[in-house]
């Protein structure tokens, strides 16, 4: 068992695709990475009013939108979060009008379409499955796109692999979904992806948080003891990291939760636990 000790981010040396000082745009990068949010919303609207061809400026604005929605209460019912991702998946589609192919662009529009079916429910919004599943492969498949924000918060494809783990954990692994969804779950892949996601960024405690959740996940429906262990042991691994944000104060939050009710593990979803009964969906 690790130390509970908080230990300080190891820095990664420069990614592929490392953002550089004197690149179009970097300004918006130095706010994202100081999560000045708000205050690059409005920088970047400032820049899209004189430049609305630039492609990137439609990605970074769904960016500053994602993360301001994340620091949203998920239960606060005065604030209306699906108003808020829809905003960020129509900033997102207009660029993609621009650039069908961007992959900034459709990881973008994956992670709206996510945010959308988990503040609405995983099982109301299966229609949308297919789309995010698409864009986050073409992201993590994707054979020369590389990109890496400051000190990697967001390093791609990394990110992506993370994504699609918690997307093949939270979608059930039923024929129903196949039918309705177009996809289904897959708990194998979800542990192959969340592995990848620590292997290329050992310093993120979401990373360990997801792959815990799917250790657990796993170790639990297959009555596998030493998957739950494991699944332990990166909880300590993402509890000894030390938090940069206070996105990543959730995160240890709950991982700690997690420790504490492993039986969260297949259905923890950041905007709360998710209804993953697929007993009332009938087939068309």
């Amino acid at each position: 068992m690790l130390s509970l000790w908080l230990v300080p981010h190891a820095l990664p040396t420069p990614y592929e695709g490392q953002v550089q000082p004197g690149e179009r745009n970097y300004d918006l990068e130095v706010l994202y990475h100081q999560q000045a949010f708000e205050q690059g919303l409005i920088a970047v609207d400032a820049r899209l009013a004189e430049h609305p061809e630039d492609k990137d400026l439609y990605w970074t604005k769904a960016r500053f939108l994602f993360e301001i929605g994340e620091r949203m209460p998920s239960d606060d019912p005065t604030i209306d979060r699906e108003a808020h991702y829809k905003q960020m998946l129509e900033v997102v589609e207009q660029g993609l009008k621009i650039a069908p192919g961007d992959p900034g662009l459709r990881f973008a529009r994956g992670a709206a379409l996510a945010r959308l079916a988990t503040t609405r429910g995983v099982l109301a919004s299966l229609w949308s499955a297919k789309e995010i599943e698409a864009d986050w492969r073409f992201v993590a498949e994707h054979p020369t796109y590389r990109y890496a924000s400051i000190e990697g918060i967001q390093v791609l494809p990394c990110d992506a692999y993370h994504a699609l783990g918690m997307f093949y954990r939270l979608l059930p692994d039923r024929w129903i979904v196949g039918v309705l969804a177009g996809t289904r779950g897959d708990l194998d892949a979800s542990l192959a992806l969340h592995s990848q996601a620590t292997r290329c960024k050992p310093h993120e405690i979401k990373n360990w948080k997801e792959l815990a959740a799917t250790q657990l996940c796993l170790g639990l429906q297959r009555r596998e003891p030493k998957q739950v262990q494991q699944g332990l042991q990166s909880l300590d691994r993402a509890l000894a990291i030390e938090p940069r944000s206070d996105k990543e104060r959730t995160d240890l939050r709950h991982a700690k939760m997690l420790q504490d009710d492993p039986s969260m593990a297949c259905s923890y979803s950041r905007d709360g636990q998710q209804d993953r009964d697929t007993t009332d969906l009938k087939a068309p």
